[in-house]
């Protein structure tokens, strides 16, 4: 498994421990993840570009530092692992 699949399925843990989200805080969250799954599929070939997949995730990491530290922890390592694979 690659670093980019580990380190999504650490938010996704993350993500289930943290329990419930604001509902537009979950929304961002699944956009951007729907976001990063379809880049990974085009091997980061696809209309969305890296620094949108970096803003979106960032937002929601800020928003989510103070309630889900977690969570906002495990958004940051995505972003790296985002960054070291090229997306």
């Amino acid at each position: 498994m690659s670093e980019l699949q580990q380190t999504l399925r650490r938010l996704h843990d993350e993500l289930h421990r943290a329990g419930p989200l604001a509902p537009e805080d979950r929304a961002l969250l699944e956009t951007a993840l729907a976001d990063i799954r379809t880049a990974l599929r085009a091997g980061g070939e696809t209309e969305i570009s890296p620094s949108e997949h970096s803003e979106t995730l960032e937002s929601a990491a800020v928003r989510l530092e103070a309630g889900h530290p977690g969570v906002a922890t495990a958004i940051r390592a995505v972003l790296d692992a985002l960054a070291n694979a090229g997306i």
